[in-house]
């Protein structure tokens, strides 16, 4: 019965530091809140000079819309801070870089695949000047309906200065 109420007393402590850091971080200044400072606990920190993308349901936010070209990365983050219920979908985004071509179809440029809510990875790309897409194209079956993230509106337009 001690042994029981020790590891209760063990977990509890845990929990209560992890909530403590959680509290300690969420006014950070990059304007997420406790979201944006759990996806660093979960997932480390951005690369210095990445942009940022939030993807939630059904948006992709990038902090900004546009970079020079070059070598560019992007923090794509499944951001916490939307809540949902799993008969929505929306449990797993991808950040796909698509460089529109000349006929108005697009390319892929590269792509991070299979984040849940709360991780976040970086993507580093060469990239020339020109129009480009922010996208998640996740299509997921939730009950019988197919739900796809693009239709549903999971893009944003970014840009390639030269």
């Amino acid at each position: 019965m001690l042994r029981k109420s020790a590891v209760g007393i063990a977990v509890a402590g845990i929990l209560a530091g992890v909530f403590a850091v959680s509290a300690a971080c969420g006014g950070d200044d990059d304007g997420h809140g406790m979201g944006g400072a759990m996806s660093d606990m979960m997932s480390g920190r951005a690369p210095e000079g990445a942009i940022r993308v939030g993807l939630v349901n059904w948006a992709v936010e990038p902090e900004r819309t546009s970079a020079p070209a070059g070598e560019v990365t992007f923090w794509a983050v499944h951001d916490m801070q939307h809540a949902h219920m799993s008969a929505e979908g929306g449990d797993i985004h991808d950040l796909q870089v698509m460089r529109k071509t000349a006929d108005g179809s697009f390319e892929l440029a590269g792509e991070v695949k299979g984040l849940r809510m709360g991780e976040a990875k970086a993507l580093t790309l060469t990239l020339e000047p020109g129009e480009y897409e922010l996208a998640c194209t996740v299509v997921e079956v939730v009950g019988d309906e197919a739900i796809g993230h693009y239709a549903k509106g999971m893009r944003t337009p970014f840009t390639v200065t030269g």
